[in-house]
């Protein structure tokens, strides 16, 4: 009776958890314009996008996925950060 009451209880914890049944979702990729030929507005719009990214991103590896999939996370989450970060250089030296 008691192995049955430990059973119910872990499978009610895992069915009303966030990670349950693949709650967790990776966020797709913000499209981030070319420096040299965008404007203002354009690469304003891409900061708001990359910042949402890496915050969605943080959330993602913090729900419970497996350390391999936060490491493959974590290193795109740099990757999309390095390629804004170059194409705002990009931007900045045209002014």
């Amino acid at each position: 009776m008691k192995l049955k009451a430990i059973a119910f209880t872990t499978l009610a914890t895992l069915a009303l958890s966030s990670t349950a049944f693949g709650a967790c979702e990776v966020p797709v990729d913000p499209a981030i314009p070319e420096g040299a030929s965008a404007s203002g507005a354009d690469m304003l719009k891409a900061k708001k996008a990359v910042e949402t990214y890496v915050s969605a991103a943080e959330e993602y590896m913090g729900c419970g996925v497996a350390t391999a999939l936060q490491e493959r996370m974590s290193g795109k989450m740099e990757k999309v950060v390095e390629q804004f970060n170059v194409e705002l250089r990009a931007y900045k030296a045209k002014e």
